[in-house]
C-alpha cells in the first residue's frame, strides 16, 4: 500500500511546481472517509492499491478529495489518449471518468478520440453543487455529456467549498442593513452616515496603500462609488478608467492591462526581497478574460460577499496593472455587490458597507487572507537578483495556478469585514449621531450658547469618558459658563450617549470608534 495517495501522489509525478495540497489524503486506521481539520482520512480499502496508475490517483482524487482543478489538469497532461480511452471504453458512463476526459481535453486543447459519437448517460456537473458553490453551465460536452458549471469559466474558476455558516453569517448581514435602511427612526441620520461612510471607505482603501489622496483624487474615487450603482459590466475599458481614477500620480495611469512582469517587494534582500509574482503578461490576456466573465455572471448560487471576495482578491492576484491594483481590488469588492443587486436603496442611492475601514482596522488578518494564496504562488516561481532593484523570473508552472485557487480564505475574511462594516461604521455611526444631535438640542434648548461652543463640550466630554476635563473647565470659550451649567451639560451628554443595551449573540466596539465618530461630528 502507497503511503501517498491521491493528490500527493499526483505531485510526485508532475514536473511544474504546484500549489500545495489543501487537505491530503492520508491511510488511517478509520471505517470510513473522514475529513478532519489537515488531513483527509481514508480507509486502507478505499485508498488506490499498490502500484495504481496515474489514472487511478486522479480517479480517487476526483471522487474522494477536493477539487483542486491545476494539480488535476497538470496531472491528466501526462495520461495517454489510449489509456483513457480504454478506461472509457471499459466503463463507457462513468462519471468520473467522464469528468476526467473533460479536464484531459482541456488540458491537452483537443478532443479524446473516441470510437462513438457520445458516451451516452444522463448529463453530469463537473462540481457537486451538494458541496461546492457553482455557477451557470459555463460550456457542455455533447460528447462526454459534462456540464462544467464551476463558478466562473475554466479560463478562471476559483474553487469554494460550501459553508453554510458563512452563508447564514452573510444573509444576517444584509438583512440587518436592510432593516437598518428601512428603520423610520434612523431617516433623518442616513444620509449623513452614509456620507460618512463613502468617505472613510475612500480615505482608508488609500490609506491601506500609505498613500493620502490629493481632494481632487478624493472627490474622484467618491464619484466611482456612486457610479457603482450603474451597473456597468466590467472590460478592459472600464478598468482603465478606475484605474486612472485610483492613481493618484499621472506618470502611472494605464491604458491597457500590463504587457510587461510586474511584482510586489518589501524589505529584504536580492531575491528574498520579492514577495508576491503575478501570473506572466503572457498568461494575463486569457486569465482577464475569464476573470471578467466570472465578475460580471449574476447565476448560480454563489452567495454574495463569496462572489465579492472572489472578484476583489481574484483582481489583486492578478495584478493586471503596475500600479493601482490593490485600491481598485476592494472598489470592485463594492462592484460586485452593486452588480449583484443585493443592497437597499437610500434616496436612490445604494447604501455602502465600508469594507476597507474594516480592512485597516484589521490589516494582520487582510495580509493573512492574502498570503494564503500569495506565499505559496511565490514558490511557482525562481527569482534571480541581477542587480538593485534588477530581476530575472522563471516561471515554473502554469497558468492553471492562478486560474483555479481556493478561495475559502478570501471569502471569511470578506464576510468578516461585512460584519464589522455594519455594526460598527453604519449602525454604531448611527446611534452616535443620533446621540450626538439629542445631546445638543437638549443643550441648546436649557441653555443660551453658541453652536461652537456646544460642539466643544460635548466633544470634550466624549473624548474623556463622559467627564468634563478639569483642564477644560478654565478654556476662554467657556469663560461665560457658570461651574453649575457645566455639571449639567457633562450629565446630559452622559444620558444621551448611554450605549444601548447589546442585541444578543453581538458585540461592541465602541471605544475604537470614539476618535472615527468624533470626527465624523
Amino acid at each position: 500500500m502507497s503511503a501517498v495517495i491521491g493528490y500527493e501522489w499526483l505531485l510526485e509525478h508532475i514536473t511544474l511546481r504546484m500549489p500545495p495540497v489543501l487537505r491530503p489524503a492520508q491511510v488511517r486506521p478509520v471505517t470510513r472517509i473522514e475529513r478532519m481539520a489537515d488531513v483527509l482520512a481514508v480507509p486502507r480499502h478505499v485508498a488506490p492499491a499498490e502500484g495504481a496508475s496515474l489514472l487511478d490517483q486522479v480517479l480517487f482524487a476526483l471522487k474522494h478529495e477536493e477539487m483542486q482543478l491545476a494539480i488535476l489538469v497538470e496531472a491528466l497532461r501526462l495520461v495517454t489518449a489510449e489509456e483513457l480511452g480504454a478506461a472509457l471504453a471499459a466503463q463507457r458512463t462513468g462519471s468520473y471518468l467522464r469528468r476526467a476526459a473533460f479536464l484531459w481535453e482541456k488540458a491537452h486543447g483537443r478532443e479524446l478520440p473516441l470510437p462513438w459519437d457520445t458516451t451516452g448517460g444522463n448529463y453530469i456537473d463537473l462540481f457537486d453543487s451538494a458541496s461546492h458553490y457553482v455557477g451557470p453551465v459555463w460550456e457542455r460536452s455533447p460528447r462526454l455529456r459534462v456540464n462544467f458549471n464551476g463558478i466562473g469559466p475554466f479560463d478562471y474558476c476559483p474553487v469554494v467549498r460550501r459553508d453554510e455558516a458563512l452563508e447564514r453569517r452573510g444573509q444576517q448581514v444584509l438583512e440587518r442593513l436592510r432593516a437598518w435602511a428601512d428603520d423610520a427612526g434612523n431617516r433623518s441620520t442616513l444620509d449623513r452616515v452614509l456620507s460618512w461612510a463613502y468617505l472613510s471607505e475612500t480615505r482608508d482603501s488609500f490609506a491601506i496603500e500609505n498613500e493620502s489622496p490629493s481632494p481632487d483624487k478624493e472627490r474622484a474615487f467618491l464619484g466611482a462609488l456612486a457610479q457603482l450603482a450603474e451597473h456597468q459590466p466590467v472590460t478592459e475599458d472600464y478598468l482603465v478608467r478606475l484605474q486612472n481614477t485610483v492613481i493618484t500620480s499621472a506618470l502611472r495611469m494605464e491604458v491597457a492591462f500590463r504587457d510587461q512582469q510586474n511584482w510586489l517587494q518589501r524589505g529584504g534582500h536580492g531575491a528574498l526581497a520579492v514577495r508576491y509574482i503575478p501570473p506572466p503578461p503572457g498568461d494575463l490576456p486569457a486569465l482577464m478574460d475569464g476573470w471578467m466573465a466570472m465578475a460580471n455572471s449574476r447565476e448560480g448560487d454563489v452567495p454574495p460577499f463569496v462572489r465579492a471576495a472572489l472578484v476583489s482578491f481574484g483582481f489583486v492576484f492578478l495584478h493586471p496593472f503596475m500600479d493601482g491594483n490593490g485600491r481598485l481590488s476592494r472598489l470592485l469588492a463594492h462592484h460586485s455587490l452593486n452588480l449583484q443587486q443585493v443592497l437597499p436603496l437610500v434616496g436612490g442611492q445604494p447604501t455602502l458597507l465600508p469594507l476597507s475601514v474594516a480592512m485597516k482596522r484589521h490589516e494582520a488578518e487582510y495580509l493573512a487572507a492574502l498570503e494564503a494564496f500569495s506565499r505559496p504562488a511565490r514558490g511557482l516561481w525562481d527569482v534571480t537578483c541581477l542587480a538593485d532593484n534588477t530581476f530575472a523570473f522563471d516561471f515554473r508552472s502554469s497558468a492553471s495556478a492562478y486560474a483555479h485557487w481556493n478561495g475559502e480564505a478570501a471569502a471569511r475574511f470578506i464576510t468578516d469585514c461585512a460584519e464589522q462594516a455594519l455594526a460598527q461604521s453604519l449602525i454604531e455611526e448611527t446611534q452616535f449621531i443620533q446621540a450626538y444631535d439629542q445631546a445638543f438640542d437638549r443643550i441648546d434648548r436649557e441653555f443660551d450658547l453658541p453652536n461652537r461652543t456646544i460642539n466643544l463640550l460635548i466633544q470634550w466630554i466624549r473624548q474623556n469618558g463622559g467627564r468634563m476635563p478639569a483642564r477644560r473647565r478654565t478654556a476662554a470659550e467657556l469663560a461665560l459658563v457658570p461651574p453649575a451649567h457645566i455639571d449639567r451639560i457633562e450629565a446630559i451628554v452622559a444620558e444621551c450617549f448611554r450605549p444601548p443595551a447589546a442585541e444578543p449573540g453581538t458585540a461592541t466596539d465602541t471605544d475604537a470608534d470614539t476618535d472615527t465618530q468624533a470626527g465624523a461630528a
